[in-house]
């Protein structure tokens, strides 16, 4: 399962902001920020509610003519791909539909959750993830 993020070059927060901005939002989520975000690419630990979860992260430049026109024009000038993956564990999910809804609103991204349009705005990101956490927390254990 991946989340993707596209945002416009420069636009990445530090990672403690990041971090910071998950917590003022108000979600239990505490992310690994002792990263750089041109030199990290893989496992990213995080706690959720204070049980181990996490996610990998990858950033990469994206040839947005790979998408649709109608695509395109969404995305505007957002040609870097932030991509938040997750295997089997729901909780590695949460974290990663929690970090990534954060890191859109941050960066004015837009947001594919799957990997897939169509795109929650950045605007819309937050309340996306607050919506789907309930849902989410209920597969923990399933």
């Amino acid at each position: 399962m991946e989340n993707n993020i596209f945002v416009r070059p420069g636009s990445l927060p530090a990672p403690a902001d990041w971090a910071a901005a998950i917590r003022e939002a108000g979600f239990e989520l505490e992310i690994d920020s002792d990263f750089r975000w041109d030199e990290f690419e893989g496992f990213l630990p995080a706690t959720y509610k204070g049980e181990p979860a996490g996610f990998e992260l990858y950033v990469e430049d994206f040839d947005l003519s790979e998408l649709s026109d109608d695509e395109q024009a969404a995305l505007e000038d957002r040609t870097l791909l932030v991509t938040l993956v997750t295997h089997a564990d729901m909780r590695q999910y949460m974290s990663s539909m929690i970090a990534s809804a954060v890191l859109c609103s941050m960066a004015d991204g837009q947001l594919a959750e799957g990997g897939e349009p169509p795109f929650i705005p950045a605007a819309g990101a937050i309340e996306w993830a607050r919506k789907c956490e309930p849902g989410v927390e209920k597969l923990f254990d399933a």
